[in-house]
C-alpha cells in the first residue's frame, strides 16, 4: 500500500524570489566524459604505478574543469575592476558611482558543464550591461585560453549557448526557465565545434540597450557598452551570432595584453586534432575541427600586427 503524502504548495514563498530577465549561459567542457567515465575506483595507495595513472586522469578531467572557473572568475574580475578614487565626491556623486554596476554572475558546475546566470534587473545596480559585457569577454577570453593550454594542464576546446529569458531565482545562483533552456538548445543543437553561440532574445537585448535615450549617467554606458558588446560578436556562416575572439573587437577591447604566440599555440592545437582526427577518419571530429581551423585561420592576420 502507498503511504499517504501530504502536498504542498511548492511555490508559497514565490513573492519572495525575482522574476525578471536573465543572462544565462551554458558551457560544455569537451573530451571529458572519456576521462571521467575511466574513474571507476579509488586505487591503492601502496600502487604507485596506478595511484599516478589516477591522479593524472584526476588533473585531466577536474583539473580541466576547475582551470575553467579559475579562468572566467579571474576575466570576468578583471573586467568589473573599478579603480577610481571616490573620496572627494560629494555624498550624491558617490550614490550615483554606487549604482554604477550590475549584479553578480552566479557560476554553477556539473560534472564538465558550467552554468551561469546573471539578473538583468536594474532596480538597484543601475548598469547591467556591465555584467553582460563582462561575460561575453570573459567567456572569450576563456575559451581562447584553454585552446592555447599550458603546460600543466594541455588545450582544451569549450562550446556553449549564451541567451536571455525569464528566469526565477530559486535560490542563490539556482535560475529556472526559459533563459537557462535557450542557452543550453543553443549548445546542444547548435554550437558544434569550440564556439560561443548567442541567442536571438540575447541580441535583441543588445540593440534594445544600443537605441536606448541617454536620459541618465546610467543610460549613457549601458548604451556603450551595447555598442562595445556588438564589436565583439560576428555572424556564422550558418547565420548564428557568436562570440568573436578572435576579431579586431575582441583583440581592441580584451586582447591587449595576448601575443600572438598565444593564438599561434592554439592554432597549432586546433590544426592538430584536424589532422589526427581526419586520419581516423572520424568525420563528425574531423569537420568540427576544420571549422574552428578555418575561424583561426581568417582571424590569424588580425593579431600578426
Amino acid at each position: 500500500m502507498m503511504p499517504d503524502i501530504k502536498y504542498e504548495e511548492p511555490t508559497r514563498n514565490i513573492e519572495e524570489k525575482y522574476a525578471g530577465l536573465y543572462l544565462a549561459a551554458f558551457i560544455d567542457i569537451l573530451g571529458q566524459r572519456q576521462e571521467l567515465a575511466e574513474l571507476r575506483s579509488l586505487p591503492d595507495k601502496l600502487d604507485s604505478h596506478n595511484f599516478k595513472i589516477f591522479f593524472d586522469q584526476i588533473r585531466k578531467t577536474v583539473g580541466t574543469v576547475e582551470l575553467f572557473r579559475k579562468l572566467f572568475i579571474k576575466f570576468y574580475e578583471s573586467s568589473n575592476k573599478r579603480q577610481i578614487v571616490t573620496s572627494q565626491f560629494s555624498p550624491e556623486q558617490k550614490q550615483i558611482y554606487n549604482q554604477i554596476k550590475s549584479n553578480p554572475v552566479k557560476l554553477q558546475m556539473f560534472s564538465d558543464f558550467v552554468a551561469l546566470s546573471l539578473s538583468l534587473r536594474d532596480d538597484i545596480n543601475k548598469v547591467p550591461m556591465i555584467g553582460v559585457y563582462s561575460v561575453i569577454a570573459s567567456i572569450g577570453a576563456t575559451c581562447l585560453t584553454m585552446l592555447a593550454g599550458s603546460d600543466v594542464i594541455g588545450s582544451t576546446n569549450i562550446r556553449g549557448g549564451v541567451d536571455i529569458g525569464i528566469g526565477i531565482e530559486l535560490s542563490n545562483g539556482d535560475v529556472y526557465g526559459a533563459a537557462i533552456a535557450r542557452a543550453y538548445k543553443l549548445e546542444n543543437q547548435v554550437a558544434q565545434y569550440s564556439r560561443i553561440v548567442l541567442g536571438d532574445e540575447f541580441i535583441n537585448y543588445i540593440q534594445h540597450q544600443r537605441g536606448i535615450l541617454c536620459n541618465s549617467p546610467f543610460d549613457i554606458m549601458n548604451k556603450r557598452l551595447a555598442e562595445l558588446c556588438s564589436e565583439m560578436i560576428a555572424i556564422d556562416e550558418d547565420g548564428f551570432p557568436f562570440i568573436d575572439y578572435l576579431g579586431e573587437g575582441f583583440k581592441k577591447y580584451i586582447g591587449k595584453n595576448i601575443e600572438f604566440l598565444h593564438i599561434k599555440r592554439a592554432y597549432d592545437f586546433v590544426t592538430q586534432e584536424w589532422a589526427k582526427w581526419q586520419k581516423e577518419r572520424n568525420s563528425k571530429l574531423a569537420f568540427r575541427f576544420m571549422l574552428l581551423r578555418d575561424y583561426f585561420e581568417n582571424r590569424l592576420h588580425i593579431w600578426k600586427d
